[in-house]
């Protein structure tokens, strides 16, 4: 018995070495499996916010839901807001609808960056990322990360780095790291 086991193993390594590596993906396959894969109006997202001037980390969870130019963020825990990103500003609903506060993208050019990104981001749409950052793949098409550096030209300076780790035509996670040393996580679910 115990010498069947050895000899599966060993057929498993030699199996595994006979196959090889995965091979690396690119970013204009990354898009295409990106733009391929089913659109799910609706995502569940557990989010974590580090931060030098906060004791805690910040936790919160809700839905994302994309449509069009619009990306929508419903916080559900632990609290109930909304976070509309809009073609030329972001609105902020509270808890009652009659809340609502707005940020007009065209006054803020960092947190409109940031805004360009996301959607480029939640569309699929890689390659025009490579205006504003330096692309940095790795991994296969079974599990991948995109580190995104902003260029020194860029509006987007406020931003460390942005990671977008997936598999397959599936984004997972979100790791947002800002300069002042701020760390937003987000994981998404379908």
């Amino acid at each position: 018995m115990k010498r069947c086991a050895v000899c599966f193993a060993l057929a498993c390594a030699l199996a595994g070495a006979l196959a090889g590596p995965a091979r690396a993906l690119t970013p204009t396959e990354l898009q295409a499996l990106l733009k391929s894969a089913p659109a799910a109006r609706e995502l569940a997202f557990d989010e974590v916010r580090e931060s030098p001037w906060l004791g805690t980390p910040l936790t919160s969870r809700g839905t994302l839901h994309a449509g069009g130019q619009q990306l929508e963020k419903r916080i559900t825990h632990p609290r109930v807001e909304t976070w509309r990103l809009l073609p030329d500003r972001i609105e902020w609903v509270g808890t009652d609808a009659s809340q609502v506060r707005e940020i007009r993208l065209a006054d803020a050019p960092a947190l409109a960056a940031l805004a360009d990104t996301l959607r480029h981001v939640v569309a699929g749409d890689l390659l025009a990322l490579e205006r504003d950052f330096r692309l940095e793949l790795s991994g296969d098409a079974l599990a991948w990360t995109l580190r995104l550096q902003p260029l020194p030209t860029s509006a987007a300076r406020p931003i460390d780095y942005l990671e977008l780790q997936g598999a397959r035509g599936r984004l997972q996670q979100i790791v947002l790291v800002e300069r002042q040393g701020e760390r937003t996580t987000t994981r998404i679910t379908p």
